[in-house]
């Protein structure tokens, strides 16, 4: 809105307060928080914490007042706040009466003294009517609204709620059918905000990635984001803010950096070692992200040729990036970008000019990088690696990619989907993959000497990652068919032949002597591995974060129960509440009915009744005779998983028996339209 019409109508009263009443020059900084409040704050009230932490901040002037000298004034900077998309809210002990029926407004007054007395610390400026806080139009009306109102030299924008990387997007609006805001739809917000940002930072899951920083960098001088899943409480908020008031001269460099630091200080203070051991804060140069994007592009070309014209060089390809880091634990695909050419041996494989090209943009673009002992490699930038995605998601991502050359690839090994026209002007066109007997892998259905399935690779071997295995139970009471988990099959060499098989002895998981739902989320190395095992703590479903070593048997770490991943969505929940917190709590394991995932609601079969204690003994127990079944997939190089098939199982308790032989046996070509 325009600056006349606000002074118009607080001459009028229409509105509860004008402009900031600045001195004659504008100001250092204006912060600008754009905050829907999502499930975050209707369930667990971490925005209110965090406007909590804003309110206590208070002015340079007052803290040289309370040393007893002179009260200078190191230059203004003003906060700005929004606040939507949530169904209830919890600020009302700031005297903050926000509405869910309407979008405010709002502006903060930080205290001009240190001391115990009362202040209204947020102010009501304006209320409007209710809008979806992921709507472009809605974000780049508050920007506008921000900057006229508190003109400065320097402007910060803070997006906070649930992010889900690159081809997901931004924000979940409760209140309009969690609506979310693609990246390219962040970009034509923030350029129709009309701003320039010094810094924006996202207090979101998943937003460091290379196709964020391309769709805001007309936009922005620097992005501050993490990789991987934020912790509900997000920043730092209070400290680097309070810092902001000490040292308003500074860029947003540096004001990145005190982020990552001040917020990896704020979970060390806490002594929350999930958080600590997988937390990653970069800060980004984004007049540096257009050279990586070029190289990037020019790497998919070289990639792509490879694909077409010397599959032995691709396998070698698909090595390096397949096996880079991934971020978050549902279908994100979200990858670091560095790691991949930091293996030695790429250097080996790629142009010279190409390969410094790359290394030498990552390390200018990507100006401060922090990391946990469990994402160490990580190198502060990732990218959305797609080949799993469903035609719709790829079609949304193909409007955030920017690569033809990427997508030009994608469109090769993916079923289901062809890539906008426009790739072809500047991209060359591959074959398919199912064209290219080069990268068919041929598998052969078998049975181990104990009477488990399993199978040998044909043909193909060098195209195969990671085969993995899920056992299913058949619950006699109901004839409902339970999923028990999935963890990886493992090579056994006889007279030869290696077969994978999921090795498992017949025996599983269990807690506390219970079988469970384990589901494996990464492998860390030698038989350490994440799971997660699927529970119910009163009524709310979650998931036991689990670090097991299957070689020993022994529980290493059990961080506590989290929310987990919303297939809907596609968001990560940012809230882990250690055992501690629920000690003394009924829970129950959980069993997802086979076929009720994916696009349907996930159905659950229970467990008996049992006691949460502040920790929880996970063993692998004999499974009791009944009837299963055992499927297997592999990942090839591409990472695409492609299935080999299921087989029903009888077991006694003493030998496993198939119950249709001739089900498990010939030899198949492995492909993913089955998916």
């Amino acid at each position: 809105m325009k600056k006349n019409w606000i002074m118009a109508a607080a001459l009028l009263s229409l509105i509860l307060w004008a402009a900031p009443a600045l001195a004659e020059e504008n100001a250092a900084w204006t912060v600008m928080f754009y905050l829907c409040g999502s499930d975050l704050e209707s369930n667990y009230g971490y925005a209110s914490e965090n406007l909590k932490e804003i309110a206590n901040c208070y002015t340079y002037k007052a803290v040289r007042q309370a040393m007893g000298n002179e009260p200078v004034d190191a230059g203004r900077v003003n906060v700005v706040v929004e606040t939507g998309g949530c169904k209830q809210w919890h600020a009302g002990e700031l005297g903050m009466e926000i509405r869910t029926d309407a979008l405010q407004r709002w502006h903060f007054e930080p205290a001009e003294t240190i001391s115990s007395e009362e202040h209204t610390p947020f102010v009501l400026d304006e209320e409007l009517p209710l809008a979806c806080m992921a709507d472009p139009e809605t974000l780049a009306d508050f920007i506008r609204w921000g900057a006229e109102a508190c003109p400065a030299e320097k402007y910060a924008l803070v997006l906070w709620d649930h992010g889900g990387g690159s081809k997901t997007g931004l924000f979940i609006d409760e209140l309009f059918d969690d609506a979310t805001l693609y990246m390219d739809e962040l970009g034509d917000a923030l350029r129709g905000g009309g701003v320039t940002f010094e810094a924006v930072l996202f207090d979101a899951c998943l937003m460091a990635n290379l196709e964020t920083a391309c769709a805001i960098r007309d936009s922005a001088r620097w992005m501050i984001a993490s990789e991987e899943v934020v912790a509900g409480k997000g920043t730092a908020v209070g400290d680097w803010l309070q810092q902001l008031y000490y040292t308003p001269q500074w860029d947003g460099r540096r004001l990145g950096r005190w982020i990552c630091e001040t917020t990896r200080t704020k979970y060390a203070e806490e002594a929350d070692e999930q958080v600590l051991a997988t937390m990653t804060w970069s800060v980004i140069d984004l007049s540096k992200i257009g050279r990586v994007a070029e190289m990037f592009d020019q790497f998919f070309a070289a990639y792509g040729q490879c694909y077409a014209s010397d599959p032995a060089l691709m396998t070698q390809y698909a090595h390096f990036l397949r096996n880079g880091t991934e971020f978050g634990l549902g279908d994100n695909d979200m990858h670091d970008l560095s790691e991949i050419f930091h293996v030695p041996m790429i250097a080996g494989i790629l142009d010279p000019d190409l390969y410094a090209g790359m290394v030498d943009a990552l390390m200018d673009a990507v100006a401060h990088n922090i990391h946990g002992p469990g994402r160490s490699r990580a190198g502060g930038l990732s990218f959305c690696y797609a080949a799993e995605s469903s035609p719709e998601e790829l079609s949304v991502y193909a409007r955030n990619c920017p690569s033809a050359s990427y997508l030009a690839f994608l469109d090769a090994i993916t079923f289901g989907w062809s890539a906008p026209d426009w790739v072809y002007e500047t991209a060359e066109r591959l074959p398919d993959i199912q064209e290219l007997a080069d990268y068919q892998i041929q598998a052969e259905k078998r049975v181990t000497e104990d009477g488990t399935p399993g199978f040998t690779i044909v043909s193909g071997m060098e195209n195969v990652g990671q085969p993995h295995g899920r056992l299913y139970r058949l619950n006699e009471k109901n004839n409902r068919v339970e999923l028990l988990g999935a963890t990886a099959a493992f090579p056994v060499v006889r007279d030869g032949t290696t077969v994978f098989s999921l090795d498992t002895a017949w025996r599983w998981c269990a807690v506390e002597d219970v079988h469970c739902c384990a589901e494996l989320v990464s492998m860390e190395y030698l038989g350490r591995a994440l799971y997660n095992i699927p529970v119910r703590v009163g009524t709310e479903n979650g998931l036991l974060r689990c670090c097991y070593d299957e070689s020993s048997d022994e529980l290493l770490t059990i961080y506590g129960l989290w929310q987990g991943y919303d297939a809907d969505n596609h968001v990560f929940n940012r809230n882990v509440v250690p055992l501690a917190q629920l000690a003394g709590q009924e829970f129950s394991l959980l069993f997802p009915v086979d076929g009720t995932g994916d696009s349907d609601k996930t159905l659950y079969e229970a467990s008996g009744p049992m006691t949460m204690y502040r920790s929880l003994e996970m063993t692998a127990k004999p499974l009791p005779p009944g009837t299963y079944y055992l499927e297997y997939w592999v990942e090839d190089i591409f990472l695409r998983h492609l299935p080999i098939g299921r087989a029903e199982i009888v077991w006694d308790g003493e030998t496993p028996r198939l119950a249709d032989p001739a089900a498990w046996e010939g030899v198949m070509t492995l492909t993913d339209t089955a998916n």
